[in-house]
C-alpha cells in the first residue's frame, strides 16, 4: 500500500507539472520503484553482513567507523542527508566490504562487433563475462590483495580504475548504485550508533555464490545495546 500510494503521489506531481497524464508512463514509474526496492534488498543486505562480519575481525577499523558515525550523530535519532555525505571512513569500509565480496561477482557485456583485446581476436556476437570478485582481488592491482584495509579508499590514495567494478561500469552501470550505498550507510551508521556487537567464535565465514555473494551460514554476532 505503501509503495502504491508513493506511485501515485509522484504520478500526480508529474502530471501536474507536465499535464500529461500517460499509462505507460505511470507503469514504467512502478516498474522502476520496484526494481529499486526489491533488487536492493538482497544485495545491500549481504554488504552489511560481510562488513559486519570484518568490522568484528578487524577491532581497530570497528572503533574508528564506531567513533566517526558517534561524532556525526551524537544522540540524534533521525539521519539527514547532509549526514550521509560526512561518513568519510563509513563509506571506506563499504567500499572496501564491496572490493572483497562484491554482491554481484561478475557481469556479461555483449560485443556487436570484432575485437582484438591483449592480442586476443574476440568475434562478434559473443557474450564476454567479467569477474569483478577475481579482478578486485588481484595483487597486481591491490597491494595485500587478500587484506581488508578501507584505506585503500581515502581520498589521497590511488584510484582503483577499471579493476573495482562492484556495480559494472560504462553507460550500463548500475542504476542502483547511490541508491544502495546511502542505504547501507543509514543501516550501518544506526547499527553503530545503537549496538556494540562481536562475532560469535568458530564461524567458518564461508563464501556462498548463488547469483549473488552471501555468507554461507551467516554472520553470527553477540549484541548489546549501547549504553
Amino acid at each position: 500500500m505503501f509503495i502504491r500510494n508513493m506511485i501515485i503521489y509522484l504520478d500526480l506531481q508529474e502530471t501536474k507539472e507536465e499535464n500529461v497524464n500517460n499509462a505507460k508512463d505511470h507503469e514504467q514509474m512502478l516498474d522502476n520503484f520496484v526494481t529499486f526496492f526489491i533488487a536492493g534488498q538482497e544485495t545491500t543486505a549481504n554488504q552489511l553482513s560481510f562488513a559486519i562480519m570484518e568490522l568484528g575481525r578487524h577491532p581497530e577499523i570497528y572503533k574508528r567507523a564506531k567513533a566517526e558515525v558517534d561524532e556525526i550523530l551524537g544522540t540524534k535519532r533521525d539521519i539527514s542527508y547532509d549526514d550521509l555525505g560526512k561518513f568519510t571512513y563509513l563509506s571506506q569500509v563499504l567500499k572496501e566490504t564491496l572490493r572483497l565480496y562484491p554482491t554481484a561477482p561478475g557481469t556479461n557485456r555483449w560485443l556487436h562487433e570484432d575485437m582484438v583485446i591483449n592480442g586476443l581476436k574476440i568475434p562478434g556476437g559473443c557474450s564476454v563475462a567479467f569477474s569483478s570478485y577475481a579482478s578486485q582481488r588481484m595483487e597486481m592491482y591491490f597491494k595485500d590483495h587478500l587484506k581488508f584495509d578501507p584505506e585503500r579508499f581515502d581520498v589521497n590514495a590511488p584510484k582503483p580504475y577499471y579493476c573495482y567494478y562492484p556495480f559494472a561500469l560504462g553507460p550500463r552501470i548500475c542504476l542502483g548504485q547511490l541508491f544502495s550505498q546511502m542505504e547501507a550507510k543509514v543501516v550501518l551508521a544506526k547499527l553503530l550508533q545503537r549496538f556494540e556487537f562481536s562475532l560469535v567464535p568458530g564461524q567458518s565465514f564461508d563464501i556462498k555464490d548463488t547469483g549473488t555473494l552471501r555468507p554461507k551460514s551467516g554472520v553470527i554476532c553477540y549484541i548489546k545495546h549501547c549504553s
